[in-house]
């Protein structure tokens, strides 16, 4: 039997799941089994090892390989599919309310709104971030937009930083938002997909960094964070010492945004529940 589709044992599951806690705080499910030995059956064949098992002693050994071969493994296990504009009612909420909000607060000629993706996968919430802040803010002078996207996994933050996308990462969006956004680019050859460029204006706007949401974001706070569809990862005690680094993150008055099937409801936190999914500090 090809030994890369030998199926993972729950032991081999069961290591793989606690290191990953270790690391990053995620919590994997047993239901998880098969997305893990799919994710990883791709290391095996890059390093040429013969089961899951060897796998598990070659990233624990300790050594330099080890420590580069850790960052793949975090890639492999953490990687999502995302979209732009994924969620539109969140965009709403920060042109609607946020926004005019940071705007009341600010008196200098020279004014700063800060906001984080803080779990910004491949980019697409980050840059619909600056979209939406380019557009509400559009003609008033003197504003300093500054946008942090920061995720675990260095392979789509890599992706991010290029803001090249397909079709399907624009496909919510009509033909007068991808004119407005990006930049089209035919295919090299007949038959091939479209590509969409994020446009330079609002691609400046937005900064990348590895960040592990174990870890506080020290230095600099925000007027609103974004953290969707990244809780749903995290048992009850990793959640609770996530969400403590993101209120402290926030400025007073800042909101932290979660995605749709999240919510705080059984977390002690100190955030105010302002409507599903968003919270003030």
């Amino acid at each position: 039997m090809d030994p890369y589709y030998a199926p993972i044992t729950t032991g081999e599951f069961q290591l793989f799941a606690k290191l990953i806690y270790k690391l990053a705080g995620i919590h994997l499910r047993d239901s998880k089994i098969s997305l893990v030995s799919n994710r990883l059956r791709r290391r095996l064949r890059a390093l040429n090892l013969g089961s899951y098992r060897e796998y598990y002693d070659y990233i624990s050994q300790g050594d330099a390989r080890a420590q580069d071969e850790i960052m793949n493994f975090i890639d492999a296990i953490t990687t999502n599919e995302t979209y732009f504009f994924r969620h539109e009612t969140d965009f709403d909420f920060l042109r609607e309310v946020v926004i005019p909000e940071v705007e009341s607060r600010q008196s200098s000629p020279n004014k700063y709104i800060k906001i984080w993706s803080a779990a910004s996968s491949t980019g697409e919430e980050p840059y619909s971030i600056a979209m939406t802040v380019a557009e509400a803010l559009d003609g008033e002078p003197g504003w300093n937009i500054q946008i942090l996207a920061s995720d675990i996994n260095v392979t789509v933050l890599n992706t991010a930083q290029k803001a090249v996308y397909g079709p399907y990462a624009v496909s919510r969006l009509n033909n007068y938002a991808i004119n407005k956004y990006f930049e089209r680019q035919h295919p090299a050859a007949p038959g091939g997909e479209e590509k969409y460029l994020v446009k330079p204006h609002y691609k400046k706007m937005v900064k990348f960094k590895r960040h592990n949401l174990k870890e506080a974001m020290r230095l600099v706070r925000f007027d609103c964070i974004f953290c969707r569809n990244v809780l749903i990862y995290f048992d009850n005690e990793s959640k609770t010492h996530v969400i403590e680094n993101l209120y402290n993150a926030l400025n007073d008055g800042g909101y932290l945004i979660l995605g749709h099937a999240e919510s705080l409801m059984r977390i002690k936190s100190k955030f105010k529940y302002v409507r599903p999914s968003v919270y003030k500090r």
